[in-house]
């Protein structure tokens, strides 16, 4: 009788262990599941992005971007646009890029609206000279300003230096370095460097030494404005020089809106 016992408990056992080892054996469909690990939040997405979708609250901060300096453009941009090299152009530039500043500012959760003058063609066709840029934007700012209430207003501009002072890599992905102007003979001054300067801390935290930091003109030979007197939230941004390329400006676009939204839209 024991020995009848003993033989039930060890096929119960025997039948009881089998999925067990047999789960533990190196079959195909027995492999262990490991998750996969979370995907770092994606700032750049490409230059034909598209948020038609996507639109942000109606109480959203509000940017107005600005070109004063619409026709700087990028030598790799002109090259893949005409097949030629130059640092102006009156088609492709800054100012054609202005769609997809808007975009990156609307996915994250900010209204955008470009300052719809092309200034530079303004100039030509007034016969103005290059350094009438900001006189010549200065009553087109202003009537907006005046109908239209904005949290922020950003001009948006080139520097001319060389690609080694204005690109930083970052995790292997190359960024267009950006700095801020700040014009230090207008009345708002002090107001200006300090937005200027919270966008600024905001971008290194994103992505470290992206942003070179604020630059103050004033004296003899410069602008030492630069329209900046028209609002307390009025900063003029460089982004990239001549040589960086049309995706290394949109991420850092991409860059520059997120720390808007993580930084001033939340204050």
């Amino acid at each position: 009788m024991v020995r009848k016992i003993k033989g039930l408990v060890f096929t119960l056992l025997f039948f009881f262990s089998l999925p067990i080892v047999i789960g533990l054996l190196p079959f195909p469909n027995n492999e262990k599941f490991v998750p996969a690990a979370p995907e770092e939040k994606i700032l750049f997405a490409s230059n034909d992005l598209v948020v038609s979708d996507v639109a942000p609250p109606a109480d959203a901060y509000k940017v107005l971007l600005v070109f004063t300096h619409s026709h700087e453009t990028y030598k790799p941009l002109l090259e893949n646009e005409k097949g030629m090299v130059a640092v102006y152009d009156s088609k492709t530039n800054l100012f054609s890029m202005h769609k997809l500043f808007e975009d990156y500012f609307r996915l994250n959760g900010i209204s955008a609206k470009t300052l719809q003058v092309d200034v530079m063609d303004v100039m030509k066709q007034k016969g103005k000279g290059f350094h009438e840029a900001y006189k010549t934007a200065r009553p087109y700012i202003a009537e907006e300003l005046k109908n239209n209430h904005y949290d922020l207003i950003l001009d948006i501009h080139r520097d001319s230096t060389s690609r080694n002072k204005t690109t930083v890599v970052h995790k292997d992905v190359s960024y267009a370095k950006a700095s801020f102007v700040i014009g230090a003979e207008n009345p708002n001054y002090k107001h200006n460097k300090a937005v200027a300067q919270s966008i600024s801390n905001a971008m290194n935290q994103i992505i470290p030494n992206i942003s070179k930091g604020i630059i103050e003109k004033k004296g003899t030979g410069v602008d030492g404005v630069y329209n900046q007197d028209l609002a307390k939230e009025f900063v003029l941004i460089e982004i990239g020089g001549i040589d960086n390329t049309e995706d290394e400006v949109y991420r850092t676009a991409a860059v520059l809106a997120q720390a808007v939204a993580n930084g001033l839209a939340r204050k």
